[in-house]
């Protein structure tokens, strides 16, 4: 039955296990903040994140709040104008549903809606359209929730850009993501080639194909780490470590670097104007 609730309510109220996680996500992104000259930081914000449709093929599993897919802050504070365009019910039942939040005062308020016949344990396209005033959230391309309350605006109309993450932080639940696309409005999507990066660590695309997909590598996110499943990719840099089958730019402690990794997909952003590693 398909639910549609708009409530405002404390933070642990939904998700407050997600704290730490959230924590770690802003320490993230101030390391790679701090890694980009101020001009080039200005226009990364400026560039990413902002109106337009985004597409995710992914597979949430589970039957308890964890994995999730998430548009945070640019300005990487919270409360604030965090989109959600998955995430898993805390009934147990392993229904999905998306959410917008915004700053309400000091305090975090949101509206969210469940996806209608939407449950854990397989793919799906997972759309986002951010226009001006609405956010429409789409499952395999029909329109399961429409929020036109406290929607935000991106940087070009005065407001601020997000910065799409997946993240997961129970060990019962997990996220697959296996493709992520970025449309400006009124444009018609495209998935370009990706060219080799001219930054010092390159992934090279996964070589292993098969008759229908040609190629099928999928990225495991969790907690603490990330796997690669379904094909293979060599990377290039005076130190790895092996990780779900990838070789991965390695720090002095010998985990991976993801201050490297990040600094890849900022390159190869610059040189494409896609995301990609």
């Amino acid at each position: 039955m398909r639910a549609a609730a708009i409530q405002k309510r404390e933070r642990h109220g939904k998700r407050g296990s997600a704290h730490q996680l959230r924590q770690r996500l802003r320490h993230a992104r101030q390391r790679l903040q701090c890694r980009l000259a101020p001009e080039r930081r200005d226009r990364a914000d400026r560039q990413f994140g902002r109106h337009g449709t985004y597409t995710v093929e992914a597979k949430l599993e589970g039957t308890e709040p964890g994995a999730g897919i998430i548009f945070w802050p640019g300005d990487n504070k919270w409360p604030g104008q965090e989109l959600d365009l998955a995430e898993i019910a805390q009934d147990g039942s392993g229904r999905i549903y998306g959410t917008v939040h915004w700053n309400a005062n000091g305090n975090d308020s949101y509206s969210y809606e469940l996806y209608d016949g939407i449950y854990t344990g397989g793919f799906h396209d997972f759309t986002m359209i951010w226009e001006a005033g609405k956010i429409t959230y789409q499952v395999d391309g029909q329109t399961k929730a429409v929020f036109t309350d406290h929607v935000p605006a991106d940087f070009d109309h005065g407001g601020m850009n997000n910065t799409i993450g997946f993240l997961n932080n129970n060990g019962d639940t997990s996220i697959t993501v296996r493709d992520v696309t970025y449309t400006p409005l009124g444009e018609t999507a495209q998935r370009p080639a990706a060219p080799a990066a001219s930054a010092p660590i390159v992934a090279a695309a996964p070589e292993q194909t098969n008759a229908s997909s040609g190629v099928d590598a999928s990225f495991i996110v969790s907690d603490t780490s990330i796997a690669a499943t379904g094909g293979e990719a060599a990377v290039t840099a005076a130190t790895t470590v092996t990780a779900g089958g990838w070789d991965w730019p390695a720090d002095e402690a010998g985990a991976i670097d993801w201050n490297a990794v990040a600094a890849q997909v900022h390159a190869n952003y610059e040189a494409t104007g896609y995301w990609f590693i």
